[in-house]
């Protein structure tokens, strides 16, 4: 766990890309490129929120995990369903 927190912090705290420059190249990106990353963060707040064991200087990143778990289950956004194939045949 501690291994999987420092490359997400790693990656996302890096100075060089802010929140608005990341967002403009996902626009890039493919929409299961996009799904997948957004999948991957959810699935670890879930698990930092949940996790029983943490080790001390992760306590507050469980915190902050805690309170983002919270509202996603308020939208409902903290489901196991995985992704859905477009129908690209009106017939169907």
């Amino acid at each position: 766990m501690d291994k999987t927190h420092k490359a997400i912090a790693k990656g996302l705290g890096h100075s060089d890309v802010s929140p608005a420059v990341l967002a403009y190249k996902m626009l890039k990106e493919s929409r299961y490129v996009n799904e997948s990353l957004l999948q991957y963060l959810v699935n670890y707040v879930v698990i930092m929120a949940t996790h029983p064991v943490m080790p001390v200087h992760l306590k507050p990143v469980q915190d902050e995990c805690k309170t983002i778990y919270t509202s996603l289950q308020e939208l409902g956004l903290t489901g196991t369903t995985g992704r859905e194939s477009e129908k690209t045949n009106e017939y169907l």
